[in-house]
C-alpha cells in the first residue's frame, strides 16, 4: 500500500475512491472496504482511501472525543485489508470550510481524477456536513464519475463508532470487538511504576499510551493478548486506581505478562483486549488481592487459549 500526506502529483490508475474519518475501523467500514475492492476488480482500477487527521472534531472543537484508532493503527488496518492507496489529508479549518461541491471539484475530480466513488449509507462531508449521497448525484453526472451507495451493516443493531465507544467505556469488550471485527488495542511504552507487583508475585508493566486521545476502556481487570517484539503472550491487565494499595484517584494501565521473566522498561508493547474478567475491587488485605490475582491468571489463560 502506498501512503500519501497530500494529493499533489498522485498518479493512480482508474481510481475507485471512498472517504471518511474511519475512527474505529469497524465491520461497517470493513464492508465498505470489501465493496471498494470488489468494484476495483470489476472496473480494473486501483482502490483509494481518503481519510483525515487529526479527527475533525478535534479541529472544530465540537466536543471532546476519544479515539478508537490511532493513525498508526488505521494505516496498519488499511494495509492488512489490501488497499492500494491511502491518502491522509491534514484536516484544517480551511478544509472544513470547503463546500461539498468544491471538495468534489478541487480534490476528487481535479486532483484524484476519480472514476468511482463508494459512499457509506450515512456518510456526509463538506461544510456543515451538507454533502450527502442525494446531493452528489448531479455532480456525478456533471463530472462523469459513478456513484455507489452501500447499505447499513447491523449486528442486531446498527454498528457505529459511537456504540463501540459506549461499549468500551462500560467494559463490554466482547461486544465492542464484535462490532470492530478485531480486538481493541492499547499500545505504548513501559514506564516505571511503584513496583509493588514484583513484591506480590505479579510484576506489571505500567503502560504509557502513545496517543493522548486514545479511548481507555472502563476500570476493571481484562484478559488480554500482549505483543512484545512481534510475539504474542497471554496477559491480564488492570485499568483503574488500584484501590487496595493506593489512595490516589489517578488511573493507571498495568499489564501482567503471564509467566514472563525479563526487563520491560522502555520497551513498546501492544495489548489486545479479549474479555473483561471483573470489576476493580478494594480487597481487605494484600493476601486477599493475591488470591484473586491467582484466580484471574487461571481465567486469563483459559480465555487466551480459546482465542489464540
Amino acid at each position: 500500500m502506498k501512503t500519501y500526506k497530500d494529493i499533489k502529483d498522485i498518479a493512480i490508475n482508474r481510481p475507485v475512491v471512498t472517504m471518511g474519518t474511519f475512527d474505529g475501523l469497524h465491520i461497517g467500514h470493513l464492508h465498505v472496504l470489501s465493496q471498494l475492492k470488489s468494484l476495483t476488480r470489476k472496473y480494473d482500477g486501483e482502490s483509494v482511501i481518503l481519510t483525515f487527521w487529526p479527527h475533525p472534531r478535534k479541529v472544530l472543537n465540537s466536543g471532546d472525543i476519544k479515539l478508537l484508532n490511532t493513525i498508526e493503527e488505521k494505516i496498519d488496518l488499511f494495509e492488512r485489508n489490501g488497499i492500494d492507496h491511502l491518502i491522509i489529508l491534514d484536516f484544517t479549518e480551511e478544509l472544513a470550510a470547503l463546500t461539498y461541491e468544491d471538495f468534489v471539484k478541487e480534490i476528487l475530480v481535479d486532483k484524484l481524477k476519480l472514476e468511482h466513488l463508494v459512499f457509506g449509507y450515512d456518510h456526509r462531508f463538506g461544510k456543515n456536513g451538507e454533502g450527502t449521497f442525494e446531493k452528489l448525484q448531479p455532480l456525478a453526472g456533471k463530472y462523469h464519475f459513478k456513484l455507489h451507495k452501500l447499505d447499513e451493516v447491523r449486528v442486531g443493531h446498527a454498528v457505529s463508532s459511537t456504540r463501540i465507544r459506549h461499549a468500551l467505556q462500560y467494559g463490554h469488550v466482547s461486544e465492542a470487538n464484535k462490532m470492530l471485527g478485531y480486538p481493541y488495542q492499547l499500545a505504548g511504552e513501559v514506564v516505571k511504576g511503584e513496583q509493588l507487583g514484583r513484591k506480590i508475585g505479579f510484576p506489571t508493566a505500567n503502560l504509557k499510551i502513545s496517543c493522548a486521545y486514545k479511548l481507555i476502556p472502563g476500570n476493571g481487570v481484562y484478559a488480554c493478548k500482549a505483543y512484545l517484539n512481534g510475539t504474542s503472550r497471554p496477559a491480564m491487565m488492570n485499568i483503574g486506581v488500584k484501590p487496595t494499595v493506593n489512595n490516589q484517584q489517578v488511573r493507571n494501565i498495568e499489564v501482567h505478562l503471564i509467566d514472563f521473566k525479563g526487563d520491560l522498561y522502555g520497551q513498546h508493547i501492544t495489548v489486545e483486549l479479549i474479555e473483561k474478567i471483573r470489576e476493580e475491587t478494594k480487597f481487605p488485605s494484600l493476601n486477599d488481592l493475591v488470591d484473586q490475582l491467582k484466580k484471574d491468571k487461571v481465567q486469563s489463560l483459559n480465555i487466551f487459549s480459546q482465542n489464540n
